[in-house]
């Protein structure tokens, strides 16, 4: 008889389980219900993976307040996939392939399903505008749990033969996409959850976040003065794509709202920011002003406008003595040498490991490593301050690979380079 096997040797069998085999297996009887619970609990409820619905959000709701698994939840993944955006994308080239063939009975089938999801998605804004039902419900939630471990954001990506007109794709889907973080960032907010982790999917990593939708958050910015005290990792694509053209010109003076927010991040230990604007100019000089994070120990920094050379070193110095892992890539430096930023990380900083990619200089230049077309450089000690010291003397430049603002469209593209 399987119940009268010790607690341990059941939690190996239930190991083995599907979630509907498992519910059979704990309806078999009192005791193996008793003897597996727990680890029914750990399997299925320690993380959860919640889609931008609300019947998904109800769910998540639903699962909380259980008097015994509710509190189970560590891990929330939330899928910000902008579906809607995708599928209209997928139409639209389907649209321009029928005018290609002149198939026009194909182009009006076509036609009609995109006007079709045009209406969904006017809905479904409409809907979240009017009614804030998501950050209702996930402010309740959190409210209820109080703490999570990780907050990860998941988003599914479209092959890279979408990519004609990238940046309009960029630009039209920004909003939907954007929403899941901004809506989930208000609720974390306003129900003071404390969370360790913010990051991205690592497998489902094809998104971004626009600074204009983040902006919506200023309401609730101070609460995070506190709220964030316990946050230790961060990994966020940041992208805006408005231009002063449009009238969006920066107030002279004025902090960016995207250095104002990750200045509320006072005792981060590990950053992953990726960040292009099309607008702010100066959002790493911000940064190195604004931003200290004395108890940093991994930083990763990609896809920046660096001002100045001195920028770079003066963003890390506060953690200088505790960075051991930094990695930089698809920057572009606007005054001054890439030779003298490497000195200075070998003088002044005390890493254990750097990664050095995708470096370009004022004029768009690519700069290659050891006097080569050679794109990285990856030291570790116990020579890295030497090796990168050697490196800083055998830069040159050229116009081999992609230019660097083509990285900034790449983040929705499965299997797209830059």
């Amino acid at each position: 008889m399987l119940s009268t096997l010790p607690t341990e040797l059941i939690e190996q069998v239930t190991d083995y389980l599907d979630v509907d085999s498992f519910r059979s297996f704990r309806l078999a009887s009192c005791s193996l219900n008793q003897q597996s619970i727990h680890s029914f609990r750990q399997r299925f409820f320690r993380t959860r993976t919640v889609a931008w619905t609300s019947e998904s959000l109800d769910r998540l709701t639903h699962i909380t307040s259980d008097a015994y698994f509710g509190r189970s939840l560590r891990v929330l993944v939330i899928d910000a996939t902008p579906r809607f955006a995708i599928r209209l994308w997928e139409l639209e080239k389907g649209i321009i392939e029928a005018d290609l063939q002149q198939d026009q009975d194909r182009r009006n089938d076509i036609q009609a399903r995109y006007s079709e999801v045009e209406v969904r998605l006017e809905q479904a804004t409409r809907f979240w505008n009017e009614t804030r039902y998501d950050r209702k419900a996930l402010t309740s939630v959190f409210e209820h749990l109080g703490n999570l471990q990780s907050i990860v954001f998941a988003y599914d990506g479209m092959k890279k033969n979408f990519l004609l007109f990238g940046r309009r794709y960029c630009e039209s889907s920004q909003n939907e996409m954007s929403r899941p973080f901004v809506t989930t960032m208000a609720a974390v907010a306003m129900s003071k959850l404390i969370v360790q982790t913010i990051t991205i999917d690592p497998q489902r990593r094809y998104g971004a976040v626009s600074t204009g939708r983040l902006e919506s958050l200023a309401p609730v910015m101070a609460r995070f003065d506190d709220i964030f005290l316990g946050l230790k990792v961060l990994k966020m694509n940041i992208r805006d794509w408005r231009s002063p053209e449009d009238g969006f010109e920066m107030p002279t003076g004025k902090t960016s709202f995207l250095v104002r927010f990750l200045s509320k991040l006072r005792n981060l230990e590990s950053l992953d920011l990726s960040c292009f604007s099309s607008l702010q100019e100066n959002v790493l000089s911000e940064m190195a002003q604004h931003c200290k994070y004395p108890r940093l120990k991994t930083c990763r920094l990609y896809l920046f406008k660096v001002p100045e050379a001195e920028d770079l070193l003066r963003f890390l110095e506060p953690a200088h003595g505790w960075l051991k892992s930094l990695t930089i890539s698809h920057c572009i430096l606007r005054n001054g040498e890439w030779s003298q930023v490497l000195a200075d990380f070998a003088s002044e900083l005390r890493l254990e490991r750097i990664e050095i990619s995708d470096l370009f200089t004022r004029t768009g230049a690519r700069v290659g490593f050891d006097q080569t077309m050679r794109r990285t450089l990856v030291f570790h000690e116990p020579h890295l301050k030497d090796q990168l010291l050697l490196q800083s003397e055998r830069l040159i430049d050229g116009n081999w690979g992609p230019a660097w603002h083509l990285a900034a469209v790449a983040y929705p593209f499965i299997g797209l380079h830059s």
